[in-house]
């Protein structure tokens, strides 16, 4: 049950290894026990995991597939031994590192298809009694573990690797959907500028340029963003390293399975000035304005703008939904105004009809506040 609670509690493979050598040498009474598992050369096994009387000369040991007693118990059936240094199929260098013990027993590791993943082992010091039949079926259920131990380790590496790819799927979707339109137009729209250049006002074109100028600006904090959003952070919004735009990158990653889609996402400025007094209340106004767009909106888009510069600090919150046209969702996003009166700042809500646009303001401490860099 402590193996089992231990893996459903996503306790890592080594852990779990350990865990297993370590319960089963305590409830067969032995001295020692070790798991094995094969190398990258199939042909040789190592012991991953090694708990009691010389665990640490044990431990990361290679014997042969050909030749050892746990060979032997890999590629047969569970074995039972009186003298473990002089048991007729041991490798003859593993003598050294087994010698102060006598009685043994070794089990293989099955799994449910019949491949053989590995071996099981325990062993006492030399005049202590021999194990029996009972003792070979207790260290079989010990065994069943370890195959689920190992089973789980394979799973864990298809989910991660699931991951990789719908994380590499997204980004191919945002850059399609987002920065390749953009480029796309703005080269549109620099080639109609020189095509229009020697006619065009040049006050005309100047301002086009500067729009398009923008937009490629645009382009590239989209680019970092996606670029931010490759960093995982184990512990969303509550690791002290996480800076403040890495913090609000996981808030708005966790809002995107309710929401059905992801948010677009703009900083603007030295958001990493923000001291962590306000830091905390910026984290819970994303969150909160995220949700009441996920549980009451009905949007299809939704954007989260943040700004610091001179005036301070501006979190903007937009969605395409249906809009604020009940008591019950304003007394929802009440707290947030709570939360920027705090702050000595401001809180306002546009919506016209279709959509909502949520403003949350605050002022920064003068050596906070600054123009972006």
């Amino acid at each position: 049950m402590e193996i089992t609670s231990a893996m459903l509690a996503g306790t890592g493979t080594d852990e779990l290894w350990s865990l297993i050598a370590s319960r089963a040498r305590a409830a067969s009474n032995a001295d020692v026990a070790l798991v094995m598992l094969p190398t990258d050369d199939p042909n040789w096994l190592t012991t991953v995991a090694a708990a009691g009387e010389g665990a640490d000369t044990l431990l990361g040991q290679r014997v042969p597939l050909n030749g050892s007693i746990t060979g032997l118990t890999l590629t047969g059936e569970p074995q039972l031994w009186k003298d473990w240094a002089e048991h007729t199929d041991l490798y003859p260098p593993a003598r050294s590192w087994v010698a102060p013990f006598g009685p043994g027993m070794g089990v293989p590791m099955v799994d449910p298809e019949g491949v053989r993943l590995g071996a099981l082992g325990v062993a006492k010091r030399r005049g202590r009694p021999n194990f029996d039949d009972l003792d070979v079926a207790m260290l079989s259920s010990f065994a069943s573990q370890a195959v689920l131990a190992k089973q789980q380790e394979e799973h864990r590496a298809q989910a991660e690797g699931l991951r990789l790819l719908e994380e590499r799927d997204r980004i191919a979707r945002d850059m399609h959907d987002h920065v390749l339109q953009e480029l796309f137009a703005a080269g549109i729209r620099l080639q109609s500028m020189a095509a229009a250049a020697d006619a065009e006002p040049r006050a005309q074109l100047r301002q086009r340029l500067l729009e398009t100028v923008a937009t490629l600006d645009d382009v590239i904090g989209q680019i970092r963003m996606t670029i931010f959003g490759l960093r995982p952070s184990p512990v969303p919004y509550q690791q002290p390293g996480d800076g403040v735009r890495q913090r609000v990158l996981d808030v708005v990653r966790d809002a995107t399975p309710s929401l059905g889609y992801a948010p677009s996402i703009h900083f603007n400025g030295p958001i990493e000035l923000v001291d962590d007094a306000i830091t905390g209340d910026l984290l819970a106004v994303v969150r909160e304005a995220l949700s009441n767009t996920a549980r009451h909106a009905h949007a299809t888009q939704a954007s989260v703008d943040i700004t610091v510069n001179g005036s301070g600090l501006t979190v903007r919150v937009c969605d395409n939904g249906r809009g604020i046209g009940d008591t019950t969702r304003r007394s929802g996003l009440r707290n947030l105004r709570v939360r920027a009166e705090r702050h000595h700042g401001t809180f306002t809500i546009d919506s016209p009809g279709e959509g909502a646009d949520l403003t949350w303001n605050v002022p920064l401490p003068p050596e906070r506040a600054g123009d972006p860099v």
